[in-house]
């Protein structure tokens, strides 16, 4: 047994060096960067740059933000809760921080606003940001794992991303009370599924190490383990920095074979150097390492990366010092709340209850497309089943579960308010839920025709228990699909792809004012996310054309993406404004790739975008996405211009 005193020294240092040691591997990384993963290491062996407070990191920031939401919420901090914090705090719209936060605004809550139309959910979004729930749960990686499980399913619901957090939490809360390298690694294991790819690229690399490779043999041994082109794809991430830990002869010398392995190389250095900053305490990291970055704590709350928290009631910590001691006084709030403390501040951690128990692995198989209610006397749980998303004049099924948590079986009743247009089977319910058991009720309804179906459609769940107090209705949040056209494919013949890129086919001819005005024969389809559903369709190359509308409620400028994996060109309001010929693998955000993404003014009302894609049946099958997002340099995405319908599907001005 090892006992854990908050309120010592020693503990102190720990917590300090895990942000110190944080700083060193993120100021190292950060300059070294890249978007697609690169097939050589680096060579670095010291900071390509340095600033004083070390490089501004969201790794490091974002951590700021939830000390605040832990110290405001308290213990009792849910993902609910993060994600106003997130609208409130974060300017940050990179890869899957803006697709969800569009969620958000959506209506959409954890997990489904991580885990809906989120092509990043397997990234490094959130395995950066472990450190301060391991640092509030010190040796009690159960405890801090589920808060870490909540700060995930934000924005990476259903994602190895999921994984990579669970596995660095549990491996820094254990740091806290084990100096053992393979122990710590054995115990993050325990809290990921064996099957999963995070777990691959981890034992890749300790493969690697026992058989005696040297690093950049074992770095090539987790990119064949779990091979991504994204260098945001956290399971190699996370086997790159497990490889610099094992291979690493000190400090300097592990967070540089970590970023030296590529990829996500702010995030690895960073996470390894909280590890080892753990181990080591304040005391044990090196001063040439660390007395470069100071005690401030750089931010890039300038420019809005972050925003609104360095001022108000309780702004987020300003140096290492002041950040060491609020998360030392947090530990002790939370640990208290668990019941981990008794009397004063010291408790014992058994050994045992550093790996994973049965219920920690539950988390790996909750289901990430439903929401639960916990505001009254039953509590309401919302299951989209496979989507939230509906297309106009389809069906949707939901199914709702009733959970009556008390010792007596209640009477309850159940009306679906629907918005206008909108149909259902049943609309009501009257259901007998017995103590402490749950009934599952299933409502089928049917979007309305695209003149009456929105971006973000709420429907409302009155649940009323007799002899209960009156409870909220739950909502459930339906997203309309996106309208759209396709004409073709047209065969390809023997012409290369530059010849049919530049070969003008009849849906060029015309515009977008009519359902005839463009040459060519139209079909109409939904797309339930930003991805065209269009891999069969377009199997066998050629050319194909996509025609899609958004209305704009006012005049603004913007950021349209056409992000493909093949050739193509992307008009706007009859404006060619993307012209590509190459072939590559997509990256559907709202920051750009460098080709398939224009500057445009949007006007008022309606915007035609009409894409034209280019491929031969040899390439990669088919994939495209259409990407809206605001044009400075934050890259908001548009949740409020209109996606749902074509203009000829209403005489209305406005969706």
């Amino acid at each position: 047994m090892t006992t854990i005193d908050l309120r010592s020294t020693r503990f102190r240092d720990q917590v300090y060096g895990c942000w110190m040691g944080k700083n060193c591997g993120g100021t190292l990384g950060a300059p070294l960067e890249r978007a697609w993963g690169e097939p050589e290491p680096f060579d670095i062996w010291w900071y390509p740059e340095l600033k004083e407070g070390g490089i501004p990191n969201d790794d490091l920031e974002m951590q700021l933000i939830w000390l605040k939401a832990l110290e405001e919420v308290g213990p009792q901090l849910k993902a609910a809760d993060l994600a106003q914090y997130w609208l409130d705090h974060i300017g940050y719209n990179w890869d899957e921080y803006g697709l969800s936060k569009t969620n958000l605004r959506l209506g959409l809550l954890p997990p489904v606003s991580g885990a809906y139309n989120n092509w990043f959910k397997d990234c490094m979004g959130c395995p950066i940001r472990s450190e301060i729930w391991a640092c509030i749960a010190p040796g009690a990686p159960r405890i801090a794992v589920r808060y870490a499980y909540e700060d995930a399913i934000c924005d990476h619901a259903g994602g190895e991303s999921v994984y990579g957090e669970l596995f660095n939490t549990a491996v820094e809360s254990a740091a806290f009370v084990v100096a053992d390298r393979e122990q710590l690694i054995a115990i993050g294991l325990s809290y990921i599924a064996e099957n999963s790819m995070t777990a691959q690229a981890i034992r890749a690399a300790q493969a690697a190490h026992a058989a005696g490779l040297e690093w950049k043999e074992a770095r090539q041994r987790v990119l064949a383990a779990t091979p991504h082109y994204n260098a945001q794809y956290s399971p190699i991430n996370i086997g790159f920095q497990v490889i610099g830990w094992l291979y690493g002869t000190d400090f300097g010398d592990a967070l540089c074979k970590t970023v030296n392995c590529g990829y996500d190389t702010d995030c690895t250095g960073a996470t390894l150097g909280s590890i080892l900053g753990i181990m080591a305490t304040r005391q044990g990291l090196p001063l040439r390492w660390t007395a470069p970055l100071g005690e401030n704590i750089s931010t890039n709350e300038s420019w809005g990366g972050i925003r609104a928290v360095s001022t108000g009631p309780n702004p987020v910590p300003a140096t290492l010092d002041e950040l060491t001691d609020r998360v030392c006084r947090m530990a002790q709030r939370v640990l208290d709340a668990h019941g981990v403390l008794g009397v004063g501040s010291s408790f014992s951690v058994d050994p045992a209850s550093l790996y994973a128990d049965a219920g920690v692995r539950k988390l790996w198989n909750a289901h990430t497309l439903r929401i639960d209610y916990r505001t009254g006397a039953i509590e309401v749980g919302v299951d989209y089943g496979d989507t939230p998303a509906v297309a106009a004049g389809s069906t949707k099924t939901v199914t709702t579960y009733l959970t009556n948590p008390h010792p007596v079986a209640l009477a309850v009743q159940c009306a679906l308010h629907l918005p206008p247009g909108w149909q259902a089977e049943e609309q009501t319910a009257r259901v007998s839920i017995d103590p402490r058991s749950t009934v599952a009720v299933t409502w089928t309804v049917t979007a309305p025709p695209p003149a009456q179906l929105e971006n973000s459609n709420t429907l409302y769940l009155h649940v009323a228990a007799q002899g209960r107090s009156a409870q909220p209705a739950a909502p459930i949040v339906l997203i309309g699909a996106r309208r759209y056209r396709t004409a073709g494919p047209y065969a390809a013949g023997d012409a290369a792809d530059i010849d049919l890129l530049a070969r003008s086919f009849a849906p060029e001819q015309g515009d977008g004012a009519t359902p005839t005005s463009r040459g060519g024969e139209w079909r109409e389809g939904s797309a339930l996310d930003n991805r065209l559903p269009l891999t069969d369709v377009f199997a066998g190359g050629g050319v194909l054309y996509v025609q899609t509308f958004l209305w704009s409620p006012a005049a603004r400028p913007a950021t349209i993406g056409m992000p493909t994996n093949c050739p193509g060109k992307l008009w706007v309001n009859g404006m060619l404004v993307v012209e590509r010929a190459s072939y590559r693998p997509v990256r559907p955000n709202y920051n750009g790739d460098g080709e398939s993404y224009a500057a445009v003014d949007l006007a008022q009302g309606w915007n035609e975008l009409l894409i034209k894609y280019v491929r031969t049946p040899d390439k990669p099958p088919f994939e495209a996405h259409v990407i809206a997002a605001s044009a400075d340099d934050l890259r908001h995405g548009l949740d409020q211009v209109g996606w749902t319908r074509l203009p000829w599907d209403t005489e209305q001005t406005a969706p």
